[in-house]
């Protein structure tokens, strides 16, 4: 899980998300800014907000790179 979260945020932050953008998300998916001491569950909830982030970042991408 934490080999799945580092690439999520390496790809958004490839997808133009800044580190505070990333954190932001994080703090809405488990309602703290950091992923160190977190349990499965939490980790769970920060992977799909993440996916859910990295899908929404490439259909922009994809839309206006036409």
């Amino acid at each position: 899980m934490e080999q799945r979260m580092k690439q999520l945020f390496n790809r958004l932050a490839f997808l133009g998300y800044r580190s505070f953008d990333i954190k932001k998300i994080v703090q809405e998916a488990i309602g703290k800014e950091s992923v160190s001491e977190i349990n499965r569950s939490q980790s769970i909830k920060v992977i799909r907000h993440l996916e859910f982030y990295e899908q929404l970042g490439a259909n922009f991408v994809e839309a206006y790179s036409k």
